[in-house]
């Protein structure tokens, strides 16, 4: 192992103490953002409405064409990247996103000064904590931010693609019912499996690089840390993660919901781009996988 594989290692321990079960990173933390801030406080709310007004305004309104795409994978396995590889027409979809919505919560905080004393830390690397690395104290808030947003958004029931890791159970049904209500005819669900080793590497890889650029000045923000524990909690003794499950537990919604076709390919990275179908369904049955 190289030295700057070490320090990356090491400083990367130090931020998962931070995000564990007693660390100050924790997303359920007396300091999330979510408990510093006072429910229903005026400011607050309209920070909000301008927050939902600036990510509407970052796509010019997607087909109507009431079409949706889930995306399933444990943090780290590439969904972004396969998303941009392997669906056609991307720029007629809506990304539904909860880590785009972390950014303007983070830029808030710093604004407020309310982390100033967590990011005065210096890790082993002799730098201090960055920005991006705040992003668990972000976590419940941003998840609530972007179901409301996901709610509007199928109101209009323009094409969607909802950007998740389908990790905990009943997760994928409860977009389904969402998406059925709303009208929608057609659901895709494409997940990314990757081994859990590959998970973390990928996952500490991304990070570390934000880390660096933040470090020489030349990112504003950093990269966002992923506790291990988040891509642990995808992985299970069976044969696949629990995403890939859980996606595929969508056909047993399907035959019973109102969504004119739904189908699910768990994909597999195949190198240069390209990806191998290690797991599909269609609904109804008769159609072409």
């Amino acid at each position: 192992m190289s030295g700057v594989d070490e320090l990356r290692t090491a400083v990367g321990m130090q931020l998962a103490a931070l995000c564990a079960e007693g660390g100050v990173l924790r997303t359920d933390s007396a300091d999330s953002t979510k408990s510093r801030y006072r429910i229903n406080d005026p400011a607050r709310s309209k920070f909000h409405r301008q927050l939902f007004s600036d990510y509407l305004d970052r796509h010019e309104g997607p087909k109507e064409e009431g079409s949706a795409i889930i995306s399933a994978g444990v943090p780290g396995a590439g969904k972004s990247t396969m998303l941009g590889r392997y669906v056609d027409g991307l720029s007629e979809y809506r990304l539904l996103d909860a880590d785009i919505v972390k950014v303007p919560l983070i830029e808030r905080a710093l604004a407020d000064g309310i982390y100033d004393d967590l990011l005065s830390r210096r890790l082993d690397d002799g730098y201090p904590i960055a920005p991006m690395e705040l992003a668990a104290l972000v976590h419940r808030e941003s998840a609530d931010l972007i179901d409301i947003i996901r709610r509007d958004c199928l109101g209009r029931r323009g094409n969607v693609i909802i950007e998740g890791t389908l990790s905990w159970p009943g997760q994928v049904e409860v977009i389904y019912d969402e998406l059925a209500a709303a009208g929608y005819s057609e659901i895709r669900v494409l997940g990314v499996e990757v081994e859990r080793e590959t998970a973390h590497r990928q996952a500490l890889s991304r990070w570390w690089e934000g880390r660096r650029a933040w470090c020489a000045g030349e990112d504003a923000l950093g990269g966002r840390f992923t506790p291990p524990y988040a891509i642990d909690d995808g992985y299970s003794s069976g044969a696949v993660s629990l995403c890939a499950r859980h996606a595929l537990g969508i056909l047993d919604r399907a035959r019973g919901g109102d969504v004119d076709a739904v189908e699910v390919k768990i994909l597999s990275p195949a190198g240069l781009g390209r990806y191998d179908v290690v797991r599909a369904g269609v609904y109804p049955e008769s159609l072409d996988s």
